[in-house]
Order: structure tokens, then C-alpha cells, then sequence
């Protein structure tokens, strides 16, 4: 069985926690109201997931009340299974995964230690925003379109200008983009983010993996997403194959691309599978004719 270590909880703002797990580096957000304690995320497994549990009692006194998970990756989803008895959202996508392909129970079994049938679904499906009282405080949940995956949910604690973001913006690595994303949306979807949460100097962006981060910093990601997307499009128009792009990766096309040229590698196989999606058709040469 892996080793799902927990780290302590540290404060970045008045009655709001992050606390940052392993094996997979990945934050977790607690927020306290009056009435209510919300959890942001779950770690990857419900033994985690129950542990986690403990340690907000410790450190509180109090139980969770609620859980939000931001998307149905097993670093912030599986542990929701060992969190019973609390009210509990995610993305309206996300129920379906447990009975589609996605969630391997073999793999589960031979890399997580845990069975597969006992995830569980969150108690309620959010489609494009929900408010919920704390008491005393007030949250905001945003679904702001498909993104990192077709299920990102967004977390906004306005009174302490906290947002935390999910795996829409992480800050220890470039993006992770797999083949449940949407990079045309990404961008979009961060515009959302940052519009909603207003313009505030002090706001603070909790990423889903790596150091909390201010609105620049979310934006500058942002960009280097949108050009990634403007890079590959015109790429894949022009006729431009992944193995032309890797052999010309330290060439003059070099400067085009945002991102470290192994990561550049590793998700263009995902970007052009999702232009052929949107039917977008390389262009053709045309014959050169004989003089």
C-alpha cells in the first residue's frame, strides 16, 4: 500500500488553511465559518481522505462540515470515500466517471492499495455556480468550463480574497494537460476565474499543485496557455506534424512554444486530438508544377 503522508495545516489567511499532501504534492484548502468547516479537496485516497478528517479536529476542534473537490483526479477526489456523513460538491460531470472508463480498478488496486467500488459520488452535482454560508462567510463555487479537465470547479472566500483553483493553475510545473482537457477553454476558463474574483491587490490564488501565487502570476499562466494553444493551431494548419515539431523544438520554431520543450512533447498529442475533435483540417499544399 502506498504511504499517503499528511503535512500540517498553515494559515494564508484568517480562518483559511492549505495543507499539502503526498505522494502527489497536492494542496488542500480548509475554510471556517462560524457554523461550518469546508474542506477543498480530499488527497488520494479515503484512508487519506479519513485522516485528513482527524486532523481538522485536531487542530480545530471541529469536524468538517463540507467538502468541494475541484475535479475528479485521484490526488484530489479519491479521499472523499473516507469522509462520511458531510455535505459534499463536485462538477456534475464528475458522478459519471465512476462508472465510465476512466477509473481503472485494477490500477487503483495495484497503485493505491484501496477497492475501487469504494469511491463515492459527492452528495450534490454543481453545473455553473453555487454559493454556500458558512456562517459568517460566505463562499462561491465556479464551474467555469472545460479546462484543465471537462469538470474544474473553482473556490472563491471573498471576504479573505482567497481563490483556490484545482489543477487550473499550478505553480511547481508547467500545466499538466492530458487527454481530458480542453486547452481552447483553458484560457477562458482562467479569464472567468480572474474575472470573478475581482481586482483586489491582495488576492490569493492557492494552486493545485505548488506555492500559492497573486492575480499576475494567474494571468501570466494564462497567457503562456493561450499562446500554447495559438502555436499548435497554426501547427497543426500548416500540415506540421508532433515529429516535425520535436525535431524542430531547438530550431527557429523555439521561441513559439511557452513551456519547457519536454512538456511541449509530451501534450501536443492531446492538443492535436483535440483540434481533429473540433474539425479543424491541416491545410493542403499545393502541387508544384513542372517548368
Amino acid at each position: 500500500m502506498r504511504d499517503f503522508r499528511r503535512a500540517p495545516w498553515r494559515p494564508v489567511r484568517d480562518g483559511v488553511y492549505v495543507a499539502t499532501l503526498e505522494p502527489a504534492t497536492v494542496n488542500v484548502g480548509l475554510v471556517v465559518g462560524a457554523d461550518a468547516v469546508l474542506l477543498i479537496d480530499t488527497g488520494s485516497s479515503p484512508e487519506q481522505g479519513a485522516g485528513l478528517a482527524d486532523s481538522v479536529v485536531e487542530l480545530l476542534g471541529r469536524a468538517i462540515t463540507h467538502v468541494v473537490v475541484t475535479h475528479w483526479h485521484f490526488d484530489h477526489y479519491f479521499g472523499l470515500a473516507g469522509i462520511p456523513g458531510v455535505v459534499s460538491y463536485g462538477h456534475e460531470s464528475l458522478r459519471a466517471r465512476l462508472v465510465g472508463d476512466d477509473i481503472d480498478p485494477e490500477v487503483i488496486r495495484r497503485e493505491l492499495g484501496f477497492d475501487a467500488a469504494d469511491l463515492v459520488p459527492p452528495t450534490d452535482d454543481i453545473s455553473v455556480v453555487r454559493a454556500i454560508d458558512l456562517g459568517g462567510r460566505r463562499i462561491e463555487i465556479l464551474a467555469p468550463g472545460a479546462a484543465h479537465t471537462d469538470g474544474d470547479l473553482c473556490i472563491y472566500v471573498p471576504d479573505a480574497r482567497v481563490v483556490f483553483t484545482g489543477d487550473l493553475v499550478e505553480t511547481s510545473a508547467d500545466p499538466a494537460v492530458g487527454p481530458d482537457s480542453s486547452l481552447a477553454g483553458w484560457s477562458m476558463a482562467l479569464d472567468g476565474v480572474l474575472s470573478g474574483a475581482g481586482h483586489a491587490d491582495d488576492l490569493l490564488f492557492v494552486p493545485g499543485h505548488g506555492d500559492p501565487v497573486d492575480a499576475m502570476a494567474v494571468a501570466e499562466q494564462q497567457a503562456a496557455l493561450a499562446s500554447m494553444w495559438a502555436s499548435a493551431e497554426d501547427c497543426f494548419r500548416e500540415g506540421v506534424t508532433i515529429d516535425d515539431v520535436i525535431a524542430d523544438l531547438n530550431g527557429p520554431r523555439e521561441h513559439a512554444w511557452p513551456f519547457a520543450a519536454q512538456h511541449v512533447v509530451d501534450i501536443l498529442p492531446h492538443v492535436y486530438a483535440e483540434l481533429r475533435r473540433r474539425g479543424v483540417t491541416p491545410r493542403r499544399g499545393l502541387p508544384i508544377a513542372s517548368l
